[in-house]
């Protein structure tokens, strides 16, 4: 959705170190997020969205920051895996079908001696959908199974082993107490101690008990001055909302629904926000907060985004009710990025750009006590714009989009005077699947000269070409690849 600012305030707020939005955090299409520090280095992880509904993904990647603003990432995690190539199956009525691997929700990363476990639920090309333990000796990977040599589709080979799943369905959560006891929750409010390397569980599977009983998934489990919380995913897409229970007996017992609200989280029709959905709640040590990671709706299907806002609690523990935005929270480590990006007082041009989208949808705006005969429903609508100015707002929630009849994508800076270039970052739209690409440099917009170039296909974000010197316009030719920005900056 377009949020549109004038480029002299823009510039204004750069000079001041101070960004109107910092929500989505990332660059990309990205769902079911959950965030972990590790050393001086925050981690996402996620389910990677491409916009082919839920039958097929995007590749597994790490995006990483030093700041909690500006994100990155290299390659894939689990290499094993061809994620977009279709395998035949049969399914249950005896039709040929085709179906992809996908990864999705791993949940949140945690580490055990000198090993980082992470718990992704990989759906099979037939749709079985368990969940996996996987470990590294890094946080960003790569990961392997814990057991096993990997999974095979068709033919598998006599002398390797299947993987066996920690668990037989979706959206695994870890929490390991203080007492060292480790514990996994996943959809339909399932529940179970496992042992120490996550590799089995331990004793029964419990059902958590919860205020509301429609259809969950996405748990969340933390503790905070002795108090546990549970928290589940209700409903879905535009009224996606999180609801939550408390307990000080344990991480499995005496689970209470909090006085006053439990859904603590829904749609703000009034920020333009929608379907607060699967997140995960982070504690930051060093400014001593929590925090609330969780996917935003986006255009529909699978073009979800990362929102992340600050938990409120109040003297009896309860969750204080976030109202989602655009504001988020920003640098967590107090060092705002000062350099001047030049491109966000450029004039752009571009190839040529998609149409704009509407989408309006049903939202309920009292998730709390919704009103009978859908008396608290609204009807709302929100557009998006893929215009070449998304790609110089400084927001990673718009972007430009080449239409599909584009067969040269292009954009254009003009920086209006020769100006000198150190460094150019280019986030593409669905950098998973990577891109290949020529950076040119200009003095008058006819003669051009390569000043870098991925000859290849790549899966990163942002690509970075430093080095440029002088040049009054600047020209990205994409040659492989979703045709798109989110952001292009310039230094």
């Amino acid at each position: 959705m377009k949020r549109t600012l004038f480029l002299p305030l823009l510039l204004m707020l750069q000079f001041l170190g101070v960004a109107q939005n910092y929500n989505p955090i990332i660059p990309d299409n990205v769902a079911d997020p959950s965030i972990a520090k590790f050393g001086d280095t925050y981690y996402l992880y996620g389910t990677t969205d491409i916009d082919r509904g839920l039958e097929e993904m995007g590749p597994p990647v790490v995006w990483k920051s030093k700041d909690f603003v500006n994100w990155s990432f290299e390659g894939t995690i689990l290499e094993e895996i061809d994620w977009n190539k279709p395998y035949l199956y049969t399914n249950d009525k005896g039709e040929k079908k085709y179906g992809f691997y996908r990864y999705w929700a791993p949940g949140r990363a945690v580490k055990i001696d000198n090993l980082y476990y992470l718990f992704p639920t990989i759906v099979s090309p037939d749709g079985t959908c368990p969940v996996y333990t996987l470990v590294s000796e890094a946080p960003d990977g790569p990961f392997r199974f814990q057991n096993g040599h990997g999974l095979f589709w068709g033919q598998q080979p006599e002398w390797m082993e299947l993987s066996q799943p920690l668990v037989p369905d979706i959206d695994v959560e870890p929490f390991i107490d203080d007492d060292g006891q480790n514990y996994v929750y996943w959809r339909q409010r399932q529940a179970a101690k496992v042992n120490r390397d996550f590799s089995k569980i331990e004793g029964e599977v419990i059902t958590m008990p919860t205020k509301r009983t429609e259809y969950s998934e996405g748990p969340t489990l933390f503790k905070r001055e002795g108090i546990y919380y549970y928290i589940y995913t209700q409903g879905g897409h535009q009224n996606y909302r999180n609801a939550y229970m408390m307990s000080k007996e344990s991480p499995l017992k005496g689970f209470e629904a909090p006085g006053g609200n439990d859904v603590f989280i829904s749609s703000s029709l009034e920020n333009g926000v929608w379907g607060p959905g699967h997140g995960n709640v982070f504690y930051d040590a060093d400014s001593d907060s929590y925090l609330f990671a969780y996917l935003e709706f986006g255009e529909g299907s699978t073009t979800r985004q990362v929102f992340v806002d600050k938990m409120e609690f109040n003297p009896d523990g309860t969750i204080q009710t976030i109202i989602p935005g655009f504001k988020g929270v920003g640098y967590l480590n107090n060092t705002p990025d000062n350099r001047l990006n030049l491109a966000m007082n450029a004039r752009v041009t571009a190839s040529s750009f998609q149409e704009e989208k509407t989408s309006t949808e049903k939202v309920e705006t009292n998730q709390n006590n919704p009103m009978p005969n859908e008396g608290s429903v609204k009807v709302a609508t929100r557009v998006f714009t893929y215009k070449p100015g998304n790609a110089v707002d400084g927001s990673n929630g718009t972007r430009w989009k080449a239409s599909g009849d584009d067969r040269t994508p292009w954009f254009t800076l003009d920086f209006e005077e020769v100006k000198m270039i150190e460094s150019c970052e280019m986030s593409f739209t669905f950098p998973a699947l990577g891109h290949a690409w020529i950076l040119e440099k200009s003095m008058d917009r006819r003669n051009w000269h390569v000043c870098g170039i991925q000859a290849e296909k790549i899966a990163r974000s942002p690509h970075i070409v430093t080095g440029i010197g002088e040049a009054r316009y600047l020209r990205v030719k994409i040659i492989k690849g979703d045709p798109g920005l989110w952001e292009i900056k310039v230094y």
